[in-house]
Formats: structure tokens, C-alpha cells, sequence
């Protein structure tokens, strides 16, 4: 599940902060604020890292070999792999997405 999780929650996550960052300019920028936009992200930021770290922790668990089954072994480590770098990805656009924030008013 960590590995699905990873391959299909992450991508999607980011789509999702982002459309809902985007619906929530306008409230910011009336109530000038911008502890929405920054609580959503932060929210994205941290649930992109704890599957990009479930999936890492799947990997190591198969990377020793074991004789039951060798390729499908490796067939679930590769696949968990990918789910890491998938996550690890859907959580560096994360931080690159919540990076402006920091800088730009929700008003521009």
C-alpha cells in the first residue's frame, strides 16, 4: 500500500494544493492574509514527505534478497524505488510551489 500510495497519492496531492491554492487567492488577498495558502502548503509539504519516507522504508524492507521468490522480489523493490522517487519529486514541487508564497503578497 505504501508503494501504491506514493506512485498515486503524490502526484495527485500536487495537482490537488495547487488548484485549492489557487481557489483560495481571493480569500487571502480579501482578508489579507496569507495563512490559508500557507497551512495548505504546509499541509502538501509534510504529506508528500511522510509517503515519499513510507515508500523508502518499503524499499530498504526488500532490498536484502531472499530465496522465497528473487524476481518478484525485484519486481516489488523496482516498483518501490520508483514510488520513492516519485514521492521525493511530488515533494521537491511541493516546496518549489510554497516557495513564492514566502515572498509574493496573494494580492499580486
Amino acid at each position: 500500500m505504501n508503494t501504491w500510495l506514493a506512485l498515486l497519492a503524490a502526484p495527485a496531492l500536487v495537482l490537488a494544493v495547487q488548484a485549492a491554492n489557487y481557489a483560495l487567492v481571493h480569500v487571502a488577498c480579501a482578508r489579507q492574509a496569507a495563512w490559508p495558502l500557507a497551512a495548505l502548503s504546509a499541509f502538501g509539504v509534510l504529506f508528500s514527505a511522510a509517503i515519499a519516507w513510507l515508500a523508502w522504508r518499503r524499499w530498504r524492507s526488500l532490498i536484502p534478497p531472499h530465496a522465497d521468490d528473487p524476481a518478484r522480489r525485484a519486481r516489488a523493490a523496482m516498483l518501490a524505488c520508483a514510488a520513492t522517487w516519485v514521492g521525493a519529486l511530488s515533494l521537491l514541487i511541493q516546496l518549489t510551489m510554497w516557495f513564492p508564497q514566502w515572498l509574493l503578497s496573494p494580492c499580486y
